[in-house]
This record gives C-alpha cells, sequence and structure tokens, in this order.
C-alpha cells in the first residue's frame, strides 16, 4: 500500500515537473537558455497586443504623433507583427532627404527577450511620386530603420529605446528595398520614447443640433 501512495505522488511530482517546462522552455528559446526574472504581474497582463500612440519630439520644437497596431504571431506570445501610422512625420526625414513627397508606414516585427522586454525592428520608405515616365510608380529616396528594445514597464506603458537610422537607394545594390547586409547609414541617432496604450474612450452627451438640423 506504501508502495502505491509514493507512486500515486512520484507521477503527480513529474506531471508538475513537465508542466512547468512547458511554460519555462519557450522562455528560453527566445533567451538563449539564460533565466528569465519571474513577472510581477500575470502574463496575461504583459501582452503586446493592441493599439499604441506616442508623441516623438522634433528640433523644430513641434511632436509627431504614432500609432502603433501590434498583434501576435500565433498563440506563444513572443513573436510580434508591428505596423506604424505616422501621418504627421517629415516627409522629407526632416531636410536631410528634400526629394521624398510621402512615407510609406513602418513595418517590423518584436520578438520577446524576457517577461518584460522585446527586441524592435521596423523600416519605412521615403517615396518621390513616379511621373508618367514610371507608370506612376513611386521612387524609392530613402530607408529609414528603427531597432532597438521595448519594455512594459506597466499593462498600459511601452518604453522604446534604440536608434533611429536612414539609408540611401544606393545602398540597396539588390532592389529588395532593404538596406544591404553590412551597410552603414548616413545617418543615425539615438531614440527613446514612451507609448501610451489607447484606452477606451467613453460615450457622450449628445450635442442638440441647430434648428432645421434635426
Amino acid at each position: 500500500m506504501m508502495c502505491k501512495k509514493q507512486n500515486g505522488r512520484t507521477a503527480v511530482l513529474l506531471a508538475a515537473l513537465a508542466l512547468g517546462l512547458l511554460v519555462v522552455a519557450p522562455w528560453a528559446v527566445v533567451n538563449g537558455g539564460a533565466e528569465v526574472a519571474e513577472p510581477s504581474v500575470p502574463l496575461s497582463g504583459l501582452s503586446l497586443e493592441g493599439i499604441w500612440t506616442t508623441m516623438i519630439p522634433t528640433a523644430s520644437g513641434h511632436a509627431s504623433i504614432n500609432s502603433v497596431v501590434i498583434q501576435a504571431q500565433g498563440t506563444e506570445g513572443l513573436v510580434y507583427t508591428v505596423v506604424c501610422k505616422h501621418p504627421q512625420c517629415s516627409h522629407t526625414l526632416l531636410g536631410y532627404f528634400p526629394e521624398s513627397e510621402r512615407l510609406s508606414d513602418m513595418l517590423g516585427h518584436c520578438v520577446r527577450t524576457g517577461a518584460k522586454t522585446f527586441e524592435l525592428s521596423m523600416i519605412w520608405h521615403g517615396v518621390k511620386e513616379g511621373g508618367p515616365e514610371r507608370m506612376g510608380i513611386g521612387e524609392i529616396i530613402f530607408m529609414g530603420v528603427i531597432s532597438g528594445t521595448l519594455e512594459l514597464t506597466d499593462a498600459d506603458t511601452l518604453q522604446f529605446t534604440g536608434t533611429i537610422s536612414a539609408y540611401t537607394p544606393d545602398q540597396d545594390a539588390n532592389g529588395d528595398r532593404l538596406p544591404d547586409e553590412g551597410a552603414v547609414p548616413m545617418a543615425c541617432v539615438p531614440g527613446g520614447f514612451t507609448f501610451k496604450r489607447l484606452p477606451m474612450f467613453p460615450s457622450c452627451e449628445p450635442t442638440p443640433l441647430p434648428p432645421g438640423l434635426e
């Protein structure tokens, strides 16, 4: 009887250890096997998924709004797709590229490196409108790259630390619209800004319409 009880306890212990390994294994993969500090809040509260906004200061004294949509690739919460809309950003990259007339969206991804930390990489393009000789196809004037780290300081605040760099079309030898491996950017500046998760806004009390417009 004692052996049966011990065997039962052993089975429960092994099952618990197996479950623990399943939980820890993904962290070991993305963190190179290094120990990751236990999160202070449940992992469900540390998701990057959602819409984030930030105001980026510029030398002109006018801040530029950037809104980022982040969505998980799969259910593990390890890799995320990132799309950034930046309607106020300078299409000339603050005068570096005066021929540029519009900007593409920023596209990239981030990879979880810890319970609350991520590695981020995004790219966007400055485009000159194409004339009849190009059948309206835009011409790439520069490639911009943002890279660095993200840290969730709480469930609704995301801190970016890294660099913002720019590359010229002649640094894209194969024409894939990505900087060549090993290319040195023509400009590189440090960047650090805070994103806030977009909140739910309450509805308002409807304003009475002027007579005749009801």
